[in-house]
């Protein structure tokens, strides 16, 4: 065995709410979600749960009763009382990650200063509940793995504050998009993922399906009531289990290496196809130095592409570039997973980018740009905050 996992079935959808209910019916206590969300200043909301029905199977549904008018917060004051509550630090660092990337989404989506957003979705009470509650009853069950199921996408319309907007969210098919997330057909007109819960799920967990031997199930129920099928996230908790976790991969990420020579073009040349590729579909790209015909200094360039995309990577290179010909190999995969994580360390909080295989974790690097960050706020040099960063985050997240 190896720590607790926790998986989310989301097929019917989730929402913020209906995340922490889940997590509430699952083993977590009330009082622990109540003490954490009032550290962070949110005291006109008061928490509680009721049991209730959705299509015949029960479950437990969320009340946030505000006491008052309830107070709009900007991005930079939700962070700064997170940060200044005195929350566990992966509490901290998973709340912090989850409200800043949704704050970062509602800024590109509406044009405007990351500093400046203030809308309904993220300054009001129950977002900050849903985050700050979901980071702490994971944290209270012992979660060493956050799984999530597919979710469900299907198109139409909802009624907001801003006006009809077109489904899933914006904000959501955002969150959801820059995370990949696997997606499945859901019911046309429903909104059955929030931007809240897209931002938390693909803030903290990763999608894939569980190895583990079960210990507990909770619901948590949305509003809606839905007579055809039941309107509840499912949450699993129970103990890892590394033997299945650790089951070998195969080779079995279909893809197919093109290759082209190119012995008359300028290097400035060269690196804008390589950028072209990726932008058309390559997985990767890369170049490497060749002699020519006749002693000719020249490149070959290489790009690693899903079979769809490889015939319109092969006629970009065809067009854009000098050559008359491009090559192509299958070039099946092994893939290790990855996942993007939150992670508290001694100069700061970073992301981390972890990777898995066979469900166990190997290794554990920080994002360069947040060590750029890092490195121009303390003084220090890039190399010093890249391995102090490493070590403490391969200390805390290997086994």
């Amino acid at each position: 065995m190896s720590g607790t996992c926790v998986h989310f079935d989301c097929s019917a959808g989730a929402g913020g709410d209906m995340l922490l209910a889940a997590l509430l019916d699952a083993g977590c206590p009330l009082e622990p979600v109540r003490a954490a969300v009032r550290a962070c200043g949110v005291t006109e909301a008061e928490i509680g749960v009721t049991e209730t029905l959705r299509a015949g199977l029960r479950g437990l549904l969320l009340d946030v009763e505000v006491r008052g008018r309830p107070r709009h917060r900007p991005l930079p004051e939700c962070l700064a009382a997170i940060a200044g509550a005195g929350l566990p630090a992966r509490v901290e660092a998973w709340a912090t990650t989850t409200l800043r990337r949704l704050g970062e989404c509602e800024a590109r989506l509406h044009g405007i200063p990351v500093e400046r957003v203030e809308l309904h979705e993220l300054g009001a009470v129950d977002t900050l509940v849903d985050v700050v509650g979901v980071c702490t009853a994971l944290h209270h069950l012992g979660a060493t793995t956050v799984l999530c199921s597919p979710l469900p996408a299907a198109s139409g319309s909802v009624a907001t504050e801003h006006g009809v907007l077109p489904l899933p969210a914006p904000a959501t098919l955002a969150l959801l998009a820059e995370a990949r997330a696997p997606l499945r057909p859901g019911i046309p007109g429903v909104e059955q993922v929030t931007p809240t819960a897209a931002a938390l799920l693909t803030s903290i967990a990763r999608f894939a399906t569980p190895a583990m031997r079960l210990r507990s199930v909770g619901h948590g129920a949305g509003s809606r009531d839905d007579p055809r099928r039941p309107n509840l996230v499912r949450c699993w908790v129970g103990d890892a289990d590394e033997g299945d976790l650790a089951a070998p991969a195969g080779f079995d990420d279909a893809c197919v290496e093109l290759r082209t020579n190119l012995d008359d073009a300028a290097p400035a040349v060269v690196a804008d196809l390589a950028e072209r590729v990726l932008a058309a579909g390559a997985l990767d790209a890369w170049v490497v130095a060749a002699t020519m015909k006749k002693g000719r200094p020249g490149h070959v360039l290489h790009a690693l592409v899903p079979p769809a995309a490889a015939a319109a990577v092969a006629a970009l290179l065809l067009v854009e570039g000098p050559t008359l010909g491009v090559r192509c190999t299958d070039a099946p995969r092994m893939v290790a997973e990855r996942d993007v994580r939150p992670f508290a360390s001694p100069l700061g909080e970073v992301r981390v980018k972890r990777k898995l295989v066979g469900g166990r974790v190997v290794d554990a690097r920080p994002e360069l740009d947040d060590c750029r960050r890092l490195a121009a706020a303390t003084g220090r040099p890039l190399h010093q905050v890249i391995d102090t960063v490493s070590a403490a985050a391969r200390a805390e997240l290997l086994p």
